[in-house]
């Protein structure tokens, strides 16, 4: 947004907007002022701008604002904003004007109702607004504060004030809460055991002593048995097994894309998002991985991370444009030794995310494939879905029911499944 348009949307009430423009419509009708005297009216109307603006530059109120905007927040899903205005030093202002600036970067994306609020503050008293944000795509927004500016008293044009700070907004993307989600799990050796993960499931359990060997950490000793027996003795543990998963995302995006892709890209980071909120709830650790313009990565599961964690690296995720699995590749593949089950969300199937798959199936680790597209994929899928594991499809129009459906039990959240 211009900085234009941010002093005629700030500095201008809408009652001041409708008189600018009036008063330039009466400028260009007079501006042959030897056929007719329109240009009077056109100077009547400047000269009260003018004097509007002089008045509200002026006054300066004596008050202060206090409320905050919203950190985090949902795709489409509104979020109540509360401001509250207070007398400084037992003073009071009348025709205050509260308003909510556009955000820098995607203005038309985010969108506050009601956009200006009009207070008056009684003196020593306090006066409240509530207004309700909405994003309509998932993103990083910058949000500028609220102000709250003094106007003249024919509340044309706005002058000075208090502003509370700018804010950061992460919109997440929209997803359902899926009640089921089958994959093949197995369990593997997990190098340093419970400490990377929370005592959820499988804890460690004491099963013994032994003598002290060098390089035992100091921690474990057992020091009754060492008084009994008279020479150093340790503690010692199950080794740890647990289930861990692999969270794939195809980011991948052409340079030259239409709507139908973008809306397959939001489509498919919609599937993620709702499968890592199913593992959220589970005993299992879940790396996700999502190549952008670098490989994000985040654990979860078993107390190593909230949901919000992967929630708002999906919020910032943009597209790769070149083909992410030579990125994503060596990052999943040097640790296919501890991963038990992979899933793939994937846009298309083709050679490349076929031979990917192949790769991860080899090394041992079970395959779930979850192609999100709108149309019929490059190669047909249904011939190696029984070599590589089990594969579904989902079109964008299917998340999108997915998450108009109904809530889940207890939740807010819809209600989907993915199919297989």
């Amino acid at each position: 947004m211009g900085p234009i348009l941010r002093l005629y949307e700030e500095w201008l009430t809408a009652r001041g907007r409708y008189l600018l423009w009036t008063t330039a419509a009466l400028g260009l009708v007079g501006a042959d002022t030897r056929r007719t005297r329109v240009f009077v009216l056109f100077a009547g109307g400047a000269a009260l701008l003018a004097a509007a603006a002089l008045v509200a530059l002026l006054r300066r109120p004596r008050v202060r604002l206090e409320g905050a905007l919203p950190e985090r927040a949902t795709a489409t899903v509104p979020v109540a904003v509360q401001v509250r205005a207070s007398g400084t030093n037992g003073g009071g202002a009348a025709d205050l004007r509260l308003s909510f600036p556009r955000p820098l970067r995607w203005a038309t994306s985010v969108t506050v109702s009601p956009r200006e609020v009009l207070l008056d503050v009684p003196e020593g008293g306090s006066a409240a607004a509530a207004a309700e944000l909405c994003a309509s795509r998932r993103g990083r927004y910058v949000l500028p504060g609220p102000t709250l500016r003094a106007t003249d008293p024919l509340g044309l044009v706005a002058g000075r004030g208090p502003a509370l700070p700018d804010r950061t907004l992460l919109v997440y993307p929209r997803f359902f809460g899926l009640e089921e989600l089958t994959i093949p799990l197995g369990r593997r050796y997990q190098p340093g055991g419970i400490p990377l993960s929370s005592s959820t499931g499988d804890a460690i359990e004491f099963v013994g002593t032994r003598e002290y060997r060098e390089g035992d950490p100091v921690r474990n000793i057992h020091f009754r048995s060492w008084a009994r027996r008279g020479e150093p003795v340790v503690k010692e543990y199950q080794e740890e097994y647990f289930c861990r998963i692999a969270v794939v995302l195809d980011t991948f995006l052409p340079a030259e894309s239409g709507p139908a892709d973008v809306g397959a890209f939001e489509a498919a980071i919609s599937v993620l998002a709702s499968v890592a909120d199913h593992f959220s709830r589970s005993e299992y650790v879940v790396d996700i991985l999502a190549a952008g313009p670098d490989v994000y990565e985040v654990s979860a599961g078993r107390s190593l991370a909230y949901l919000e964690n992967i929630l708002d690296v999906l919020a910032c995720l943009e597209p790769c444009h070149d083909p992410p699995f030579a990125t994503i590749g060596p990052t999943l593949f040097e640790r296919l030794a501890q991963i038990t089950s992979v899933v793939a969300v994937l846009q298309d199937w083709d050679p490349p995310r076929r031979e990917f798959l192949r790769r991860v199936r080899v090394q041992g680790a079970a395959v779930r494939a979850v192609i999100v597209r709108d149309g019929a994929t490059t190669l047909p899928w249904q011939a190696e879905a029984e070599e590589i594991g089990e594969v579904s499809v989902m079109t964008p129009g299917d998340v999108e029911r997915a998450l108009a459906a109904g809530p889940v039990p207890g939740s807010s959240r819809p209600r989907g499944k993915i199919p297989g």
